[in-house]
């Protein structure tokens, strides 16, 4: 298949976007990313570890990180600010799924794009729409967005160079993929195992076994990370209590939060907003 076929047949598959505010030394720790991110930086500077590969990241960097990858990033500013939009993309060939490498677009892209960066934004506004267009448009913002970074790298890129293939078991990766999704747009509710097991009428035990298997972590680590993910956002940018904070992300136990909060960002809740409200 050529390449123009290719693209032209690729599926983008719009899941999650939210806008994020850390503080200097905010650190995310190695994990194994479960979709494909493109990450917008607004403000401040940080370090991109992407599998063995080092990205210096600063204000109007644009960074794809694979699906499947190894992320861990460090922020090096006071107020470190980007967008994040989650996504899979991919072509069916056969039993091999070809993810987004094929579209052969440089990893890290400096926007100047005034238009481009209002995407960004736009998207962000869109996805809390109720409109009954609202995933349409958001697949769209999502697919300019990609089609700037294609045509930004255009000149190093007029092959398809290596391909990253996975194999695929069609039924047990969509159930997989059913399963994240819903709990990517439903983490600040109770969710247990044996409902998702349910959903995709799986084993809570096959279901362990296959979501580790596709993502590097177990189902309630993955939940857990979503929701400590929502509070951060929530500690820097609003002056909720920290108690109801951990309530809105489905958490009831407030000792249980901060100690949850404390393992994924080294510090307490309430030290982590001290430390943004002092610079």
């Amino acid at each position: 298949m050529e390449v123009n076929n290719l693209l032209q047949a690729f599926r983008l598959n719009f899941l999650y976007a939210e806008k994020y505010s850390f503080p200097n030394k905010w650190t995310y720790y190695e994990s194994v990313i479960p979709y494909s991110m493109i990450r917008f930086i607004q403000k401040g500077r940080a370090v991109f570890i992407i599998d063995d590969t080092t990205y210096q990241l600063e204000e109007n960097d644009i960074i794809y990180i694979p699906q499947g990858s190894m992320l861990h990033c460090e922020a090096f500013s006071d107020d470190f600010t980007f967008i994040s939009i989650r996504f899979t993309a991919a072509i069916a060939l056969g039993d091999h799924e070809v993810w987004s490498e094929i579209m052969g677009f440089d990893t890290k892209v400096k926007c100047n794009d005034v238009q481009i960066k209002n995407f960004f934004t736009c998207i962000i506004r869109e996805k809390d729409s109720s409109s009954r267009g609202r995933y349409f448009m958001l697949r769209g913002y999502l697919e300019l967005i990609v089609g700037y970074l294609i045509n930004s790298s255009e000149t190093k890129f007029n092959r398809v160079n290596k391909l990253k293939t996975i194999k695929v078991d069609n039924k047990n990766d969509n159930r997989v993929q059913l399963v994240l999704d819903y709990m990517i747009n439903n983490f600040k509710t109770n969710i247990s195992i044996e409902d998702l097991s349910k959903m995709v009428n799986i084993s809570s035990t096959t279901l362990r076994r296959l979501f580790k298997q596709d993502t590097g972590k177990s189902p309630s680590d993955f939940l857990i990370q979503l929701k400590m993910t929502e509070a951060a956002k929530k500690i820097l940018e609003t002056d909720e209590r920290i108690s109801d904070i951990a309530y809105m992300v489905g958490i009831e136990d407030p000792n249980y939060f901060s100690r949850t909060f404390k393992k994924h960002f080294g510090v307490t809740p309430y030290t982590y907003r001290q430390r943004v409200r002092a610079f």
